[in-house]
C-alpha cells in the first residue's frame, strides 16, 4: 500500500522579540567599541642626547673592543670613521655617512662654514681612514692611537655650547 508524501514540518517558533533585541544590542555595543574615540596615548617627549656625548661614548666602546690588539685594524679604522661621520650628521646635519670622503669635503666646504677651521683636520683624518679601509695601508701603532686622539679632539672642539 502506497502512502502519500508528508507535508512540510512546522519549525518551533524560537526567533522571537527578545532574541532580536539581544542581537541588536550586541551590534550596538560592537559599533560603540569599534568607533568610539579613544584617548591618544601620550608619550613622553624624546630627550635628544647631545651628539658629542654619543660620539665620545662610541669611541670609548670601540677602544674597549681592543681591535688593534686583535689585529683587526681595518675594522678599527672603519669604526672610528663611522663614528665621526655619524657625529657630523647628528651635530651639523651633514649626510656624511652616505657620502664619499671627496663628496663630503666638497659639501662641507660649500654648506658648512662652521667647519672651516677643521677642513684640513677632517681631510687628513678621513683620508687616513680611507687608506686603511680601501687601500690596505697598514698603519703603525702610534698612527692608530693618533687617529683616535684626533677623533676625540675634533668632537670635543666642535661640541655644542651649552
Amino acid at each position: 500500500m502506497l502512502r502519500d508524501i508528508k507535508g512540510p514540518l512546522d519549525l518551533p517558533q524560537v526567533f522571537n522579540f527578545w532574541w532580536l533585541l539581544a542581537a541588536a544590542a550586541a551590534i550596538v555595543i560592537w559599533l560603540l567599541f569599534k568607533f568610539w574615540p579613544r584617548k591618544q596615548k601620550t608619550t613622553a617627549p624624546e630627550i635628544k642626547r647631545p651628539a658629542d656625548l654619543i660620539a665620545l661614548e662610541e669611541l670609548e666602546a670601540l677602544l674597549k673592543r681592543d681591535l688593534l690588539r686583535q689585529g683587526k685594524i681595518k675594522e678599527y679604522y672603519s669604526g672610528v670613521s663611522d663614528i665621526i661621520r655619524r657625529y657630523l650628521e647628528n651635530r651639523f646635519a651633514l649626510k656624511a655617512p652616505e657620502m664619499t670622503t671627496e663628496e663630503f669635503l666638497y659639501y662641507a666646504r660649500e654648506q658648512a662654514p662652521q667647519l672651516k677651521a677643521y677642513r684640513d683636520t677632517l681631510k687628513e683624518f678621513l683620508t687616513a681612514c680611507d687608506m686603511v679601509k680601501f687601500a690596505k695601508h697598514l698603519p703603525q701603532n702610534d698612527e692608530s692611537e693618533i687617529i683616535l686622539t684626533t677623533a676625540r679632539k675634533f668632537v670635543e672642539e666642535t661640541k655644542e655650547a651649552v
